[in-house]
């Protein structure tokens, strides 16, 4: 009788032994399913996107990849030594750095040169159309409404070329100095560019006439409808560098404390492709001053 009630309390024993640890088999269970589940359910939150090549990329960089090239829009006038075409190529500073950064992508670059204006080019990148803009674009408070503008690639000084019979009308006795910064006369700039916003920043008293081109604006300087044309150092110095007999009748006239820093334009979207192009710019070895393109330029 007493063994008989011994192998009921052992039996008791086991069967207790055994729901415990079936019970926490079972919770165990449970949590390595939640486990696995809340990995997978991070693994779909994941911002990154896996392209072809197995790759997690940002999804502004992805799309790129997936796409297979690199759209930079560029203004479709040419701009020596920034971007023209010579012998069927399209060439210049402003082309060799979209092809670094495409390079660097692992994709080709396809230029849009439909924009006419270089405001234009900035409206291409802020619609979407294009991933980048390129085209010697300064930076502004109108496209910084639109569009990230990346770390300057170049920095250019302002200058006017300046027509000397009409200057001397306006200037009288005053010293040069006193009549630029308290400029009245007429500017001429081109329109729908970071000139116009130039203008009317750093000479509110001062009239400021549009021209389709900058050519047309030098025209016009040439022949005294206005009395300076209002642009970076490059552009002007290359306008007596090509023609020297121009000095007897233009005059340039440079500012050190104001410059054009030259930016990329990015997407609003596009914050990690915004920081591979800085880091791009930051990396490379050859950064182009106004010297340095004109040596190039000669």
């Amino acid at each position: 009788m007493k063994r008989a009630h011994q192998f009921a309390v052992l039996l008791a024993a086991l069967c207790l032994s055994l729901c415990l640890g079936g019970a926490a088999w079972a919770q165990g269970g449970q949590k390595a399913r939640a486990a696995a589940s809340s990995a997978a359910a991070e693994a779909d939150r994941s911002p990154l996107v896996k392209v072809a090549d197995g790759r997690q990329l940002a999804p502004d960089i992805a799309r790129i990849v997936t796409r297979g090239e690199l759209v930079v829009a560029m203004l479709a006038t040419d701009n020596p030594p920034f971007f023209s075409v010579k012998n069927g190529d399209l060439v210049g500073t402003d082309v060799d750095l979209a092809r670094l950064i495409g390079k660097e992508l692992g994709v080709p670059v396809r230029f849009d040169r439909s924009p006419r204006t270089f405001d234009g080019v900035a409206d291409t990148v802020a619609v979407g159309q294009a991933d980048l803009g390129i085209s010697r674009l300064a930076r502004t408070l109108k496209r910084g409404q639109s569009v990230h503008f990346s770390v300057a690639y170049m920095r250019l000084g302002h200058a006017l070329l300046i027509n000397r019979i009409r200057f001397a009308e306006i200037a009288g006795d005053r010293p040069l100095p006193q009549v630029i910064r308290h400029f009245t006369g007429a500017i001429g700039v081109i329109a729908n560019s970071s000139w116009e916003e130039f203008g009317r920043r750093n000479f509110p008293k001062a009239k400021l006439v549009s021209y389709p081109t900058w050519s047309d604006a030098v025209n016009a300087a040439k022949k005294g409808e206005v009395v300076a044309a209002y642009r970076d150092e490059l552009e002007v110095m290359q306008i007596l560098n090509n023609d020297p007999s121009l000095a007897l009748t233009l005059r340039t006239v440079t500012f050190n404390d104001l410059e054009s820093p030259l930016s990329i334009m990015v997407g609003i979207r596009d914050l990690t492709l915004l920081s591979f192009v800085n880091e791009l710019i930051a990396q490379r070895a050859d950064k182009p001053t106004a010297s340095s393109v004109l040596k190039a330029i000669k």
